[in-house]
């Protein structure tokens, strides 16, 4: 089994749909839990009172008050989760990026799949712990945070693709990366209500232990290193060395011919701004589900898994249909599908009616392309010794425009939560607005773009000999 892998080209994408499911079956009970124990744990109420909080009782019960206390509370905790990961990641990221260029892609893979695994273990022992204060939940941040997390994950993967990956087939291959993440999200969203009211808590964050096991069993078998390494002496010795965090710096802002440089800038602006939007409700969007229409974790969890089938469905068809098929350039094809991500935050923002959210997210998952098609240009403009330092400093600032984004958002939620919830889908509209106004930055400065040509040398001459 583990030499038909091998042989495979698919790799990297295994431990990476692995991790989506991960992701998505937490993330979808996480919150619900946050609210939960801090209803009773913190705050003091009956566990009775806290249960009918985002239940089919809700819509007919007197607990909007209750509800909107413990709202305003623990988005607290959520926001302070996110402080913490993104600016601890994405600082470790630099060192971790520098050191797998020497190192090897495997490593990094692989540490980043433990910090994933001892964070979902804490997980699973925090809420097995009933009456303790939500805050200990923070604790599952310290090995997220001293491995990389996702960070160094998504790191590796996008280093390796770009190291295996002929140039013509970079955007095919990304977009079946996505593919691949987003597939385990749809299967991580859809079972996760069903095995939390089962089975509770633990269970689904001892799952999500098990998946992140099995993916460090198959990324240490099964994928092979893509860097070639010249040195092992004091391999982990070099992880904290200063110097090669210089170095990346350096790539980053060194200049380079035919305008390379501002159009690395502008694709790191489109990818991050980009990424901040889409994940910018992230920690609002099932609190203003459950406020304003009345929404169950059953009914979220099925919605999530909506969204993440018609993002997969859209981000190949654009991919295979506009970029293969018609052949339109990327940086077009991307100004194109930010577009319709303006279009769906505008339409949540309207929203009356739970059609209108899935209209919205349909809309939204239009614009999935973006991120592969701005990962497979850069890819073209740089060169392949460079591409981890160039995919860790992508995903460090990415993280940064996240944190500000959800941060943002929550910050707007809490303060219009009584008379204009909704306000923090128009945040999320003017962040996809500046994302489209760098792309058309982009997109002049792209066109200006000539490629570059090896001077011919005759062989005759070469070998003439005085």
């Amino acid at each position: 089994m583990f030499n038909w892998f091998k042989h495979a080209k698919i790799r990297v994408e295994i431990p990476y749909l692995l991790f989506g499911f991960s992701f998505m079956m937490e993330s979808s009970i996480t919150t619900n839990f946050l609210l939960y124990r801090t209803c009773y744990a913190t705050l003091g109420y009956s566990e009775n009172e806290c249960q009918l909080l985002g239940t089919d009782e809700y819509a007919n019960n007197n607990t909007t008050d209750l509800e909107t206390e413990v709202q305003a509370y623990a988005t607290r905790i959520i926001v302070t989760r996110s402080v913490i990961e993104a600016c601890m990641s994405s600082i470790f990221c630099f060192f971790l990026a520098s050191w797998s260029d020497k190192h090897g892609r495997r490593p990094l893979l692989l540490l980043g799949i433990t910090g994933l695994l001892l964070s979902y273990l804490i997980m699973a022992i925090v809420s097995s712990l009933s009456y303790i204060s939500p805050w200990y939940f923070l604790l599952h941040e310290i090995p997220l945070c001293l491995c990389g997390s996702n960070i160094s994950l998504m790191t590796a993967c996008l280093s390796y693709i770009s190291d295996t990956v002929p140039e013509g087939s970079r955007g095919l291959r990304l977009g079946l990366m996505e593919g691949a993440v987003n597939i385990g999200m749809f299967i991580g969203t859809s079972s996760c209500s069903y095995i939390f009211n089962s089975f509770g808590y633990q269970t689904v964050y001892l799952i999500c232990v098990t998946c992140q096991l099995c993916s460090w069993i198959f990324s240490w078998f099964c994928i092979e290193e893509s860097v070639e390494i010249l040195d092992n002496e004091k391999k982990w010795y070099a992880l904290f060395d200063v110097a090669p965090v210089k170095e990346s710096m350096v790539v980053l802002f060194k200049r380079r011919a035919n305008n390379d440089r501002t159009t690395l800038w502008c694709l790191f602006g489109i990818f991050a701004i980009f990424t901040g939007g889409r994940f910018a409700d992230t920690n609002v969007i099932f609190l203003y589900l459950r406020k304003n229409f009345s929404w169950t974790l059953e009914r979220y969890t099925l919605f999530l898994a909506f969204s993440t089938v018609t993002w997969i469905t859209f981000c190949f068809a654009f991919i295979v249909i506009l970029v293969k098929t018609i052949r339109v350039k990327e940086i077009v094809a991307i100004m194109f599908a930010l577009i319709f991500s303006i279009s769906s935050s505008l339409m949540q923002g309207f929203a009356s009616k739970n059609w209108h959210i899935y209209g919205a997210a349909t809309l939204r998952s239009m614009g999935s392309c973006v991120s592969p098609l701005t990962q497979s240009l850069m890819s073209k403009v740089a060169p392949k010794e460079e591409s981890a330092r160039l995919f860790a400093a992508l995903v460090s600032f990415s993280t940064v425009s996240l944190l500000l984004s959800i941060a943002l958002n929550t910050y707007v939620y809490n303060q219009t939560i009584l008379f204009l919830p909704q306000a923090f889908t128009f945040v999320t509209t003017a962040i996809y607005i500046l994302t489209m106004v760098v792309a058309i930055i982009a997109s002049f400065v792209y066109r200006e773009r000539r490629p570059d040509y090896n001077l011919l040398v005759n062989e005759d001459d070469g070998n003439t000999k005085d």
